[in-house]
């Protein structure tokens, strides 16, 4: 589901949001004046003070909404405006693309357009819709399982209740940069460790921890340089109970890691349960019956040999670290679902890091790449 925003004054916007704006290096806290994004009654001299200029006003007293930021569909992935660094979601940068992956290729602006290749968020626009998985979410458990919401095809968002970013509360919650609200201004960056409120949450997805890259924003780069996943030893349990992702902050992951947070609405892919069919399996021990996650990666036979952090295969820590590393510590180290996923869109189908249909076991030429990073004996 694409990013693509609204037609017309995307570009307008963005140079308009950021005008004088700074960011801190520490803190990615916005400074400058006021009045560059927000007005007090969205009229002046009996005009519109919307950044398109239309009669539409938006929540928080803003002057837009945040789409033009982070969408701008330009070929660079950071934008640099008056000093501003603005991470890019949809792009055409030659060079690659930030750690969370890129909305360009649902659109085609970047590769070949598809809808499989990432989540169709309804921001990018009628045209990108999801057309198969039009009323299924994959890996979903049952509609009771979300009576608070039920997330599709017509609804998925960024941020808010049936996004990703921000507070997902109850149905009827506004959602968008309603969702937001006091991110950007209090945002924390660097080692996340408290995870109660968007700022303060990896990536503004509340209740997850993490660690941001402070060398190389945004970005994986390389075994040095890169973000840190916080990930558990036993994935969540099935359940709505005051144990499950239902709390005081809304719909987050109890367990406060990434694969949790997935979870909340691919259950299936990210739970554990006795039941014939939910979840990975019963127990944290093979043989499951979908791919773990939030578990520990062996250091026994094939995966002892993981022992350099991988870009294309990152794993999670079970303590969240002040600073990357490139140390991977099987018996220590887990796996999450972002080892072989990105989060909003890749190259390849069901947004996985690489092309699962060219994983070819025990033939040349794929040793240590995609799979084999972490099942280094299937070719050899």
């Amino acid at each position: 589901m694409s990013l693509m925003c609204r037609a017309g004054y995307i570009l307008f916007f963005s140079a308009v949001l950021t005008w004088g704006m700074q960011t801190h290096q520490a803190s990615a806290k916005m400074t400058g004046p006021c009045s560059n994004c927000h007005t007090m009654h969205s009229s002046q001299n009996g005009g519109s003070m919307q950044f398109n200029n239309t009669a539409k006003v938006e929540r928080n007293l803003l002057r837009g909404d945040c789409l033009g930021c982070h969408g701008q569909g330009t070929a660079q992935k950071i934008v640099n405006l008056n000093g501003s660094q603005i991470p890019q979601v949809l792009h055409s940068d030659p060079s690659g693309d930030l750690a969370g992956g890129n909305f360009a290729y649902i659109t085609g602006s970047k590769g070949t357009a598809s809808d499989s290749h990432g989540h169709n968020v309804i921001d990018l626009g009628a045209a990108f819709t999801e057309k198969v998985l039009v009323n299924i979410l994959p890996g979903g458990i049952r509609q009771s399982f979300h009576e608070d919401y039920i997330v599709n095809s017509s609804n998925l968002t960024c941020a808010g209740v049936n996004g990703c970013h921000g507070y997902r509360l109850t149905a009827g919650t506004p959602t968008g940069v309603d969702a937001m609200k006091g991110a950007h201004h209090n945002n924390v960056d660097g080692q996340l460790l408290v995870a109660d409120t968007p700022a303060n949450s990896y990536r503004f997805l509340v209740g997850v921890k993490g660690y941001e890259n402070q060398t190389d924003k945004w970005q994986n780069v390389n075994a040095s340089s890169h973000n840190e996943y916080y990930g558990a030893t036993t994935p969540m349990t099935l359940g709505c109970s005051a144990t499950s992702c239902h709390g005081s902050m809304g719909v987050s992951p109890p367990n406060h890691t990434i694969s949790g947070f997935c979870g909340t609405c691919h259950g299936n892919f990210h739970t554990l349960s006795a039941g014939a069919s939910d979840g990975i399996g019963p127990g944290i021990t093979s043989p499951f019956i979908r791919h773990p996650n939030d578990i520990v990666l062996p250091a026994s036979g094939e995966y002892k040999n993981y022992t350099t952090y991988s870009v294309e295969a990152p794993i999670g820590r079970t303590t969240v670290p002040a600073s990357a590393s490139s140390v991977v510590t099987p018996g220590t180290d887990v796996v999450t679902c972002l080892s072989c996923h990105m989060a909003h869109a890749s190259p390849y189908p069901d947004m996985l890091r690489w092309d699962y249909s060219k994983m070819n076991a025990h033939q040349s030429g794929d040793i240590n790449t995609g799979c084999f990073t972490c099942h280094t004996a299937k070719d050899t």
